[in-house]
């Protein structure tokens, strides 16, 4: 009678085991990324560090981007820098957008172009001007050709109501309107993501822009290798499954649906959603960049940041930031490249 119980509960096991490795065994949808080199000034001073890119493609087939050095995780050096290129490989001649402030720090750039006009936006945190407004600020405006910013405006207020933060704002234009989509953070009593905040305007040239929604982001299982614990003195194939917990993103439009790359807060995996109503997201399964396949590709373990992304030829051109190998105080910007087809877009 006891064996009659044992074989089909072993089967389960077994089963269920087969299953969780094929869900969660290392895997992604892109190859692994190229080292991009990107170029800072006083470089004694920024180590040519690269983090939370934002790249976009302008219609006479240059690119632009702009991101924030972060070297040895000091914010002091977190600032705003612009680029121009024609290749996507190497970008030079950076231009610093926005100096340290005299209290607080910068943060967070992102870029949108409409027609002509290129506007960067950035938040500053605790600086005079976030004083001053009582909360975090990003401020902005458009580039002219000297790559300077002129009409700088501030575009939103984040007065942190409940200590609940909007993170790494991109702006997008849908139908007509504005709209601000920002990672909605609380940090009491515990630090998490709450969703996503969309804030919305109808002008950049005297902004108006008002909270107007606040979705749940509907965060999936993934394998976080940051959290893995260690068997033998080593770490093994055998991962934990976690909540993903959105922490930066970048968002771009494809055929009337809005697709979103992200990494979250403990940055192990760069994923993949969708939403059709440009409000509630849904991931797929399986990561575009995943730690524990890219490790046994390149021989060490990367910490991710932030992506961008953008559709160029029927390609999903995909940029994020890891550490370069015996470097973990410089953040190094890679590109990976695949179609659309074998993503599944």
């Amino acid at each position: 009678m006891r064996k009659k119980v044992i074989y089909p509960v072993l089967l389960v096991i077994i089963i269920l085991s087969v299953l969780y490795f094929i869900r969660f065994y290392p895997q992604q949808m892109m190859p692994v990324g190229r080292p991009v080199t990107v170029l800072t000034p006083s470089p004694d001073r920024y180590h040519n560090d690269c983090l939370h890119p934002c790249v976009r493609l302008l219609g006479d087939g240059t690119y632009v981007m702009v991101q924030s050095p972060y070297y040895k995780w000091d914010n002091q050096v977190e600032n705003p820098m612009f680029y121009r290129s024609t290749s996507l490989m190497h970008w030079d001649e950076a231009t610093l957008l926005s100096d340290t402030p005299e209290t607080g720090y910068n943060s967070d750039p992102n870029i949108y172009v409409e027609d002509s006009l290129l506007y960067v936006f950035w938040r500053e945190n605790d600086s005079p001007l976030c004083k001053e407004t009582g909360g975090k600020t990003l401020i902005g405006g458009a580039l002219n050709n000297q790559n300077e910013v002129r009409n700088l405006n501030r575009y939103l207020v984040n007065h942190s109501k409940n200590e609940e933060t909007g993170l790494c704002p991109i702006l997008l234009k849908h139908q007509g309107k504005y709209y601000f989509y920002c990672t909605w953070y609380s940090f009491e009593p515990e630090r998490k993501n709450i969703g996503i905040a969309i804030w919305e305007g109808s002008s950049l040239e005297r902004p108006d822009f008002v909270l107007s929604d606040t979705i749940r982001f509907t965060n999936p299982l993934v394998c976080d290798k940051w959290l893995q614990k260690k068997l033998f003195g080593r770490l093994w194939f055998i991962p934990k499954p976690l909540r993903y917990d959105l922490w930066h993103f970048d968002l771009f439009e494809h055929e009337g649906k809005l697709y979103m790359v992200s990494c979250a807060e403990k940055k192990d995996n760069i994923m993949l959603s969708v939403s059709e109503d440009w409000k509630h997201f849904k991931t797929y399964t399986k990561p575009l960049i995943n730690n524990h396949y890219t490790e046994s590709h390149i021989g060490y373990r990367q910490y991710y940041y932030k992506p961008t992304a953008f559709v160029q030829n029927d390609s999903l051109y995909l940029f994020y930031t890891g550490n370069p190998k015996g470097d973990h105080d410089r953040n190094q910007l890679y590109l990976s490249v695949e179609s659309l087809q074998d993503l599944g877009i």
